[in-house]
């Protein structure tokens, strides 16, 4: 499986760009007036690096849009007090702002702690990208009225942009043969493995036959291990092969647990859990040489063991509150 940092991502797929020279002052925008916050005061600290209250708004807005557009997609009616794992879908949306968040401050850690730091050639092509956003956009009043609706300017968007570029100049130094952070990537033991998943829905019992029925064709297949890639493409988990690393979350703790019990080539009975069914297949283990998915999972599991710590103002935020605020704020100034 090929695992991709959507949080890292976003900023290249909105098109944000920076600019060289001295931006123009942030002023208070759509963010800090629906959750009634100062926008420059640290909401949080990632392993001792303050973070602005914007930043997590950002993701907060970010979030909360994603939710809606899936319920809406769905054909659902939206109910931010819904039960879900944890809490209420509201909770949801906070925690997943906050690890996004917390994932941008690792990436900075990392970046100091490494030693990356943007070159004067890099500070100048964002100058340059940002000359062609605004050109395609049809001039920059009108990229900055929709940064403006995202809760950006241009110093923000810099400030996003430039942590993905730290992002790709930390993957390349974890290719960097000799460097601490190669080192450190090829300290951690991974494995292999294949996954049939099935996952519950609303119907978990017509789950269960579901997957007791791929379980049966597994075994009786006349080479299960052949059988077994196409059995998972036909499950709701079509990434293919994937390396574990310990505690990286992309799998449950009882799954985990499950995968480095097996032997190298040998498949799982069926594994239940909160989400759904799963069958397990542990493969032999790939070549040591760093790959960026493996970056990726080192550097999640680092930005969810940091050390978060909020100040009273974010425990009272309302993520229903804001979004709905937002909104209102948004079609106010169509």
């Amino acid at each position: 499986m090929r695992k991709r940092i959507a949080a890292l991502a976003l900023a290249l797929c909105l098109g944000l760009s920076g600019c060289a020279g001295k931006p123009e002052e942030t002023n208070a925008s759509l963010l800090g007036q629906a959750a009634g916050l100062g926008e420059d005061v640290a909401l949080l600290t990632v392993d001792g690096r303050e973070v602005p209250a914007w930043r997590y708004l950002y993701w907060l807005a970010f979030t909360c849009a994603q939710i809606r557009e899936k319920y809406k997609d769905a054909g659902l009616t939206l109910d931010w007090n819904a039960p879900v794992t944890g809490g209420t879908l509201a909770n949801y949306a906070k925690d997943q702002a906050l690890a996004n968040t917390a994932l941008y401050a690792t990436v900075e850690n990392w970046a100091e702690r490494y030693g990356c730091t943007l070159s004067e050639t890099e500070r100048a092509a964002l100058a340059e990208a940002w000359a062609e956003q605004t050109e395609a956009r049809g001039g920059e009043e009108v990229y900055l009225e929709e940064l403006a609706d995202l809760g950006l300017d241009r110093l923000r968007s810099e400030e996003l942009t430039e942590v993905g570029m730290l992002y790709a100049k930390l993957y390349d130094l974890c290719l960097t043969e000799g460097s601490e952070l190669f080192e450190r990537l090829n300290t951690v033991e991974g494995l292999m493995v294949d996954r049939i998943f099935i996952r519950a829905g609303e119907d978990r019992e017509a789950a269960r036959e579901r997957v007791a029925e791929v379980f049966s064709r597994l075994n009786s297949a006349e080479d299960p291990a052949a059988a077994f890639p196409a059995l998972a493409a036909e499950g709701d988990d079509t990434a293919g092969p994937r390396t574990l690393l310990p505690g990286d979350g992309s799998l449950p703790p009882s799954l985990e647990e499950a995968a480095q019990a097996l032997k190298e080539g040998q498949f799982s009975g069926i594994l239940e859990s909160e989400e759904g069914f799963s069958i397990l297949r542990r493969l032999a283990a790939e070549g040591t040489a760093p790959t960026e998915e493996a970056f990726d999972q080192l550097l999640q599991a680092a930005a969810r063991e940091a050390l978060v710590k909020t100040v009273p103002a974010y425990d009272l935020l309302d993520a229903a509150a804001f979004d709905a605020a937002l909104e209102e704020l948004r079609a106010a100034g169509s």
